[in-house]
This record gives structure tokens, C-alpha cells and sequence, in this order.
């Protein structure tokens, strides 16, 4: 996507690299050459999960596979991948969108009634709240593909000026579908069309905005007055969902929708639309030209609209979606829940861009099983943090220690005096300057977060910074090209807690060409030529403890990617840390999304814009000379065993 690697962070607070290298050198680790040498705190198993050495068989029980820059999917011997509900896949039988033509010429109402474009997060919610061969599978639709200001496959292959009805379709093309699937006898997924369920959440579908920040002066518009009623979710990246059985899409990169078609010579942006990426002039997708609410001179808050996380009930099809401000505006990139000792529920949500922070909302009540009603309002009312990462002191496996600042007006003194802020809705709106005045740590991208199901500790993945400038002992690149994975743990092992201790669970890397195993630019100890990868990206932890890892990188195979392939999806050992590679995606395409059956029989994973650089470069899934599709695929193992082993 646009400008995730273009800094808007100005504000000088001391950056992650920084504290990693005061602590390596408080550490005096090894050295090689001019830089580090592995790094003994990446080899070494995690205390905290000692217990589960004892699990048999190991946890991972494939064959890990090589690269791969063929246009196809390549898994592990014993697998099984299908493609399922690509884009345009419609979800109904008769009607508008009942028919998908693959020439790109559907129209806006078409496009309202069918499968979205450019997948991203999903989840699996068991129809009955136990089955494995029947649920409703949500999943985001981040954007839709853009070449030199041209949308290289919605409207099929032929270049065109940009019309209302085709602004309407991209539009429609944005936002989640909710999807009733059902498994057949003999195995193979499909849709049940005309389900109840089945629907499309647009960026033209009406929500609420709840929580601090509903009603504010910076939240009204001429076509809302009120600030509480917003048209639309954007830019759908990452996800989440709770445990009483709603969906939670994240909105990222929104800055891209909003431009102006006025005076671009009188630049009157705010340092708050700076601050989040939003630049002078037309946009790469258009829609200012068509509708005034994407010109951020006709409609100056509107963007303040976006930026949330999103709670849909998908069992519910009447329900409105909700933005849930009291979690704070950024790009976020996934939300991921635990709970707290006294059950008050803990979200953790990554900003995704380079120098932006991690944040934490801790829920002021808690979580009633079964009581669905008291739970809706949990993401309401609570306080948010964002994280500094210091130095020390250390203790085990661990290279620091944090801690969790809290976003608050009232309550936190540095915020209380500060003018720039009015009360805690400018707080949760302007999330990101509030961070800067706290002096949080500026990270590298962070990215989806997980939380580990038997320990509780918790993993990001920092995708990379490749304007990062600054070298120093734990990354001694002068720049991040290859991303890393970091985890922390918190204090008293509880989610609540204000601070915690952490490290770096993996350097991505490339021996290949940066030199043996072992140093830090070819990755750590656990990188090798076989499973080689640059930029973790998406991030989940499977019930039994195994941590998926999906990248969203050069695939190019060039330079210092050589050998590299596809993007791919990986998984590792926490406690061992080794790393194997499961899958290949098809060229040019993100691996992003995935999700489980209960019985972890079946996976679902997302391939997003194949052959993103331009036409010609990838016809998958449909082969021959087709547009590509972004789409769902379905694993399963050949014998029906449970995924990973």
C-alpha cells in the first residue's frame, strides 16, 4: 500500500533501535566484525514456556519447503490449498451481482452483492459456536488495485477516466463481506448463497460512532451534524473479534482517500491531518473528484471519521457496525484480545507506519460470559496506552524492560497541561500526537499483534523501516529491508499490568547474501537458506501454541531478497524458534489473514493483489490470461489431520 514506509513522526522521542542497542552494548554481547553477532538472546528457548517442551509430537510436524516465484500456490508435502470466494464471487442467486463475468464490467449494485477485492484479515465463527463444517467466515477488503493513478483490474483491463459509477464500485469494493460457509461431505468448502448472513459492509454502509470521541466538535460534518453517524469503513487491514463472537476490522491506511481538486498552492492542512499522512493534492484513487466528502477542504473532519477499529455482529445482519473510538485513531493494523486477572478486557493493536507506536486498551468493566448485551458496551470505556520501550534492567532471555503510557486527559499530567488537547475526544482523535507528547517509542512499522494461548505473552511483528538511517549493535543495517518480530511479557503475567519486559524473537534475514548465519543482517541463528524471508506481516498463534508468520515483501528475488521467492507463509516454534516455511502465495502478492476451524482441520488463508505491479505478471487463481483475484484459500491436510502436523 501508499506511504507505509514514509515517516509523519516528528516528534523526536527516542526510537527502538536506540534502546536496543544501549542494551546490547549494557550486555556486552559478542561481537563480529561491526556488528553483532547472534545473538545468544535469539537462540534461546522462552522460560515461560518451558511447559510446553513437553508437548508430543513437536509442534511442527510438516516438511518445510523452499521459495518459490511461480504463479501458483506451493504447499508442504500432505497439504492442500483451493482457492475460495475470490473477488466478485457474488452471494446471492438471483439479483444484481448474481453472476460474475470476469471482464470487470459489473457495476457499482453488482459489486454491493459480491465478494469484495484485495482480502485481508478473516476469521471463522462456527455457526453453532462449536462446528468446524459450518460458520460464517468475515473478512476484510483493504482497497483496490492502483497502478500510476489507473485501477488495473476493477474495471477490467481498458484505461478510462474515472466516473461516479465507477468511484460507487470502488467504493462498494471496500469494506468486509460476511460469508455462510458450509463444508460438503467429501470435503470441499462452499458458499450457501442466499443465507440470511451473507452480506457486504461497504465504504458507503452507514455506522455508528460510539465512545468518547461520538458527537465531537472534530468528529461533525455538513452531512452529520451530529458526529455520531459515519458512511463507511476503509482501508480494512488487519482484524480481530471478541469472545462474545463479533468482528473486529481495523482501519489503516485512510489517508490515502482524502486529497482536494482545490487551491493545492495554499496548503491548509492542520499538523494533526500531517501528523497522519494526509498530503496536499488528488489522491491516488480519485474519489475527491466525485464526492465531497474525500476533499479534506470542503469536509475538513471527515477523516477524523476513519481510523477506528469496527465492531460488527455477523449473526445479526441487521445490525449496525460501531466504531469504537475509546480504542484511539490510527492506522491499525489488527486488534488482538485477552483478559486481564479480574477478566476486564485487554485489546492490543499495532500503528502501521514507520516511527508509529503499539498501543493497548484495557476495558474498564469486565467481561460477563454469556451476557451479551454488557459485553457490547466493554470497548466503550477503558483507558489506552502506548508503549515506551527501555533498557533495563533485564533479567533472563529478556533485553528490557517497558511501559504502558496512559492516554488520558484527566488522569495523566503531561496530557492535563497540554493545550493542544481539549478534553480525552481530542485525546482518542488525535491518538497519535497525544503518543508524541508522551514520548513513546517510535517502532519499525508494527503490524499485527498475537497473543500466546497458553503463556499469555504477547507477539508483533515489525515489518521494516527502510528509511531508518540509524545503525547500531541490534540491527546494524542502515536499513531495516527485512523486519523483525518482537514479544513482551507483562509484569505479574497480567494484561492490565503498566509495565513489562521484552525482546526480539526473531531478525528477519538473508545469508544468502548478507554474510553467514549468525549475523544480524543475514538474520537470526534460525534464518537460513531454506527459510529465508523478508517483512513479517500478519501474525497468529494457532490454539496449540504454533505462531504463524505471513510476509509482505520484495518478492522480487533480487539484490538482497535473491532467493527469497513469493511471499509465504511460515511458522514457528516458540519455544525452539525454529521456523519453517508452509506455504508460497502466487507473484507479487501478500499472504495476510488466517483463521481455523475449532478443530483446526482447516485453515483459511488470504492471497492479496496477485500481480499488483501491472497486468500480465499474474492470472492466478483462474489461470490462462484472466485478471487476477484476490482470494481466499483453503488448506487441509490429505489424510485430515490437524494443521501444522
Amino acid at each position: 500500500m501508499f506511504n507505509d514506509d514514509h515517516p509523519t513522526n516528528l516528534s523526536g522521542n527516542p526510537h527502538f533501535s536506540d534502546v536496543t542497542r544501549r542494551v546490547v552494548e549494557r550486555r556486552q554481547f559478542l561481537r563480529m566484525g561491526s556488528g553483532v553477532a547472534a545473538a545468544s538472546f535469539l537462540a534461546g528457548p522462552l522460560s515461560a514456556c518451558a511447559t510446553l517442551e513437553a508437548i508430543k509430537p513437536p509442534l511442527l510436524g510438516f516438511v518445510g519447503i523452499g521459495a518459490s516465484q511461480a504463479d501458483t500456490i506451493t504447499i508442504a508435502p500432505g497439504y492442500m490449498a483451493q482457492p475460495f470466494v475470490p473477488w466478485g464471487t457474488p452471494l446471492f442467486s438471483e439479483g444484481p451481482g448474481s453472476t460474475w463475468r470476469g471482464d470487470g464490467s459489473e457495476s457499482a449494485q453488482d459489486q454491493a452483492r459480491q465478494v469484495g477485492d484485495n482480502h485481508d484479515g478473516i476469521h471463522f465463527f462456527p455457526i453453532d459456536g462449536k462446528s468446524s463444517t459450518e460458520g460464517l467466515l468475515v473478512m476484510n477488503h483493504e482497497y483496490t488495485t492502483v497502478v500510476k493513478g489507473q485501477y488495473i483490474t476493477l474495471f477490467g483491463p481498458a484505461a478510462a477516466a474515472l466516473t461516479s459509477e465507477q468511484v460507487n464500485k470502488a467504493i462498494a469494493a471496500w469494506g468486509c463481506s460476511v460469508i455462510h460457509v458450509r463444508q460438503l461431505p467429501e470435503g470441499e468448502w462452499r458458499v450457501v448463497l442466499d443465507s440470511k448472513y451473507n452480506r457486504r459492509i461497504t465504504g458507503a454502509t452507514p455506522m455508528k460512532i460510539s465512545g468518547p470521541a461520538a458527537g465531537h466538535p472534530l468528529m461533525r460534518t455538513l452531512a452529520d451534524p451530529s458526529g455520531t453517524l459515519v458512511l463507511g469503513t476503509l482501508n480494512n487491514c488487519g482484524n480481530g473479534y471478541t469472545p462474545w463472537g463479533t468482528y473486529l476490522t481495523c482501519e489503516e491506511n485512510f489517508n490515502n482517500n482524502f486529497g482536494t481538486r482545490l487551491d493545492v498552492k495554499t496548503d491548509t492542512r492542520t499538523v494533526a491531518q500531517k501528523r497522519y499522512g494526509i498530503t496536499p493534492g488528488q489522491t491516488p484513487y480519485g474519489w475527491e473528484a466525485h464526492q465531497a466528502r474525500f476533499d479534506y477542504k470542503k469536509e475538513p473532519n471527515e477523516s477524523n471519521r476513519f481510523g477506528w477499529v469496527v465492531e460488527i455482529d455477523p449473526f445479526d445482519p441487521q445490525s449496525m457496525p460501531i466504531k469504537r473510538t475509546a480504542l484511539g485513531r490510527f492506522k491499525h493494523e489488527s486488534a488482538a484480545w485477552t483478559l486481564s486477572k479480574d477478566q476486564r478486557v485487554v485489546i492490543y493493536m499495532g500503528d502501521d507506519q514507520a516511527d508509529d507506536y503499539i498501543y493497548k486498551f484495557v476495558s474498564d468493566q469486565a467481561y460477563r460470559p454469556g451476557d451479551h448485551a454488557h459485553n457490547r458496551q466493554l470497548l466503550d470505556s477503558g483507558r489506552l496506552y502506548v508503549a515506551r520501550f527501555d533498557d533495563g534492567p533485564v533479567q533472563g532471555d529478556f533485553m528490557g524492560t517497558g511501559e504502558w503510557l496512559l492516554l488520558d486527559k484527566q488522569s495523566n499530567p503531561i496530557l492535563r497541561d497540554n493545550p493542544q488537547f481539549a478534553d480525552q475526544g481530542e485525546v482518542l482523535i488525535h491518538a497519535r500526537l497525544a503518543a508524541d507528547a508522551l514520548g513513546a517509542t517510535p517502532m519499525d512499522r508494527p503490524e499485527w499483534v498475537t497473543v500466546h494461548p497458553q503463556t499469555g505473552e504477547v507477539y508483533g511483528t515489525l515489518t521494516n523501516h527502510a528509511r531508518r538511517t540509524l545503525v547500531n549493535d541490534a540491527n546494524p543495517r542502515a536499513a531495516n529491508i527485512y523486519g523483525q518480530i518482537i514479544r513482551w511479557r507483562e509484569m505479574g503475567q497480567d494484561a492490565s499490568a503498566t509495565r513489562f519486559e521484552w525482546d526480539l524473537f526473531v531478525l528477519a534475514g538473508n545469508p544468502t547474501v548478507e554474510g553467514h548465519q549468525g549475523t544480524l543482517k543475514a538474520g537470526s541463528n534460525q534464518i537460513n537458506a531454506l527459510n529465508t524471508f523478508n517483512s513479517p506481516d500478519g501474525l497468529a498463534f494457532d490454539r496449540f501454541g504454533r505462531l504463524w508468520i505471513e510476509t509482505d515483501g520484495n518478492h522480487t528475488g533480487l539484490g538482497p531478497y535473491a532467493q527469497q521467492g513469493n511471499n509465504s507463509l511460515l511458522c514457528a516454534d516458540p519455544v525452539t524458534r525454529e521456523i519453517r516455511r508452509f506455504m508460497v502465495g502466487p507473484k507479487e502478492c501478500e499472504i495476510t489473514g488466517i483463521t481455523f476451524t475449532p478443530d483446526h482441520r482447516t485453515a483459511f488463508i488470504n492471497i492479496q493483489h496477485p500481480g499488483e505491479e501491472g497486468l500480465g505478471a499474474s492470472h492466478w487463481p483462474d489461470g490462462g490470461q484472466a485478471l487476477p483475484r484476490s482470494a481466499t484459500v483453503v488448506i487441509r491436510k490429505n489424510n485430515g489431520g490437524v494443521i501444522g502436523t
